[in-house]
């Protein structure tokens, strides 16, 4: 591997890197105030059931909604990375 071919594979490493952790960053952002509202729903005993449950399956759903959206990002990020150094080895040759 030749050291412009290695700057190439660790720049797109890097990229990787940074989209994913945006991807968690925004992951976090959606599912938070969900998050907190169910711990907090569930932490109070005069809690009604049904609400708890109404609580729950909103949660459940804003996590379900992030995580497609994670794994889509996930996804993109790899398919950045493989065109990156991909288009480095067909240029060496």
């Amino acid at each position: 591997m030749t050291t412009s071919a290695a700057d190439t594979e660790a720049t797109a490493f890097l990229v990787m890197a940074q989209n994913l952790r945006a991807a968690a960053t925004e992951r976090e952002q959606l599912v938070r105030a969900f998050r907190e509202r169910y711990d907090r729903a569930r932490d109070d005993l005069r809690m009604p059931v049904p609400k708890l449950v109404k609580i729950a399956e909103e949660f459940v759903r804003a996590t379900y909604r992030a995580d497609r959206e994670y794994d889509e990002r996930v996804g993109g990020s790899l398919e950045e990375y493989r065109r990156l150094t991909v288009s480095e080895d067909a240029s060496r040759y």
